[in-house]
């Protein structure tokens, strides 16, 4: 029997995607951005909004940023449910609700906010309501300006789940 360590973050690299490796709708999404350098990213981001998840550009070492936004066909809507993504209270920007998985999904915020997207592999055991699974995904972010003369940037966030299992 094999011994795999339990938690899996790799960075890919943009260039797994150019070679067609990453999934469609990512792919499309990373296309779209790069051919929107011009500052429409207003509108290649529409088709997409449903999918992706839009983070601040506050990160910190331990943690990647509050998510702002989470699309209805999401990744982490798909995981974490429609009662988290729409949570409201106190404090209006959502964390994801496992603290390993937010230590462990930082660095790639802090490496697509240093300049150039981040696209990568993760498997990971989670904690949802109580219950654990392992998780495969597959995730890029992209750090943009929301239109040219934005002071800031925000994390756009793709993620596509592989694999979701139940662990016993």
């Amino acid at each position: 029997m094999l011994n795999r360590p339990k938690t899996v973050f790799t960075e890919l690299g943009i260039e797994a995607i150019e070679n067609g490796l990453a999934d469609p709708l990512l792919s499309a999404f990373y296309e779209a951005v790069m051919a929107s350098a011009d500052g429409s990213f207003r509108q290649t981001m529409q088709p997409f909004l449903p999918h992706l998840s839009l983070c601040s550009d506050k990160v910190t070492e331990f943690a990647p940023p509050p998510i702002f936004y989470v699309g209805k066909e999401s990744g982490q809507r798909q995981l974490f449910g429609d009662d988290w993504a729409t949570s409201t209270g106190s404090n209006a920007a959502l964390r994801t609700p496992d603290a390993d998985l937010e230590r462990a999904s930082a660095e790639g915020y802090r490496n697509a906010l240093s300049g150039k997207p981040y696209y990568g592999y993760a498997r990971t055991p989670i904690s949802v309501d109580g219950q654990e699974y392992e998780i495969a995904f597959e995730r890029l972010i992209i750090a943009v300006r929301p239109h040219i003369r934005a002071n800031y940037r925000i994390c756009a966030y793709l993620g596509i789940i592989q694999d979701l299992q139940p662990k016993s």
